[in-house]
């Protein structure tokens, strides 16, 4: 029978060190992909997030009058957001405004105690001025006159001022919204609220950057710092977000309705 060698000590040793160091290398490159990948899926949820944000900020700004910006600060804006354009299909009385449905655009409908209701006055100002109602009530079970289908009621406090309107008459709903960086739970959001309705801030993205996770710049026409509310006809919307060592920002530009951009 012939003489069978097995392996020495000095080779098993040898092939535990081999076997040992490509299991690290190998367990090395497999912590190092997984670093990476959880690197790449919190920069892309951090951009994505802020993207959110940032549509939600510039689609609200780019509705924006110069008078519907109430109260301006660095991290918030108070403003009048627009939620419906509607034309009244019949003459109005001092208590009501009928809306024609099929020529009513919006974002829902009109809500009592919540929305107010701007009512376009050709006189006396030369060009027009927007007469601001409240809302007690929403109906819309009556129809309007004619062939001109559904419509929707609304009540207001009783004024001689509408009587002599015209159908045809724009009517704008809005309300007061506000918009800014906010802490809750020792962390930074970029939360919204209706004023008009008194509601408690909601988080709309976040967490963000303490501190400057949420900036707003107010920009003259010529595209420098706006020296005053009348004179904002852009606003520039930044925010910060950073997450495990990951720091990002987002900036975009929401020209005001029937503003240039700077």
């Amino acid at each position: 029978m012939p003489y069978q060698r097995g392996y020495t000590l000095v080779e098993i040793l040898l092939a535990l060190i081999l076997m040992l160091l490509v299991g690290g290398a190998m367990h090395g490159l497999l912590l190092s992909t997984q670093r990476l990948t959880r690197r790449q899926v919190d920069q892309a949820e951090l951009q994505a997030g802020l993207r959110a944000g940032a549509i939600v900020a510039a689609s609200e700004f780019r509705e924006l009058g110069t008078g519907d910006i109430l109260q301006p600060a660095p991290a918030a804006l108070t403003y009048r957001a627009m939620r419906g354009v509607g034309f009244l299909c019949q003459a109005p009385t001092a208590t009501a405004l009928k809306l024609a449905r099929q020529g009513f655009t919006g974002h829902r409908d009109p809500q009592a105690g919540r929305d107010t209701a701007y009512v376009f006055i050709a006189d006396p100002e030369p060009n027009g001025t927007w007469l601001p109602l409240g809302i007690a009530g929403v109906a819309t079970t009556s129809s309007c006159p004619g062939s001109q289908g559904a419509g929707i009621t609304l009540s207001i406090p009783g004024t001689t001022e509408v009587v002599a309107l015209e159908p045809g008459t724009p009517v704008r709903l809005s309300e007061t919204m506000e918009l800014r960086l906010y802490q809750s739970e020792g962390k930074s959001w970029l939360g919204a609220r209706s004023v008009s309705a008194g509601e408690p801030i909601q988080p709309v993205v976040g967490p963000l950057t303490d501190g400057n996770g949420f900036a707003l710049e107010y920009l003259a026409a010529s595209g420098m710092p706006a020296g005053n509310p009348a004179s904002i006809q852009a606003i520039r919307v930044t925010l910060r977000a950073s997450v495990n060592g990951i720091a990002e920002s987002l900036s975009t530009v929401a020209s005001l309705r029937n503003a240039l951009r700077p």
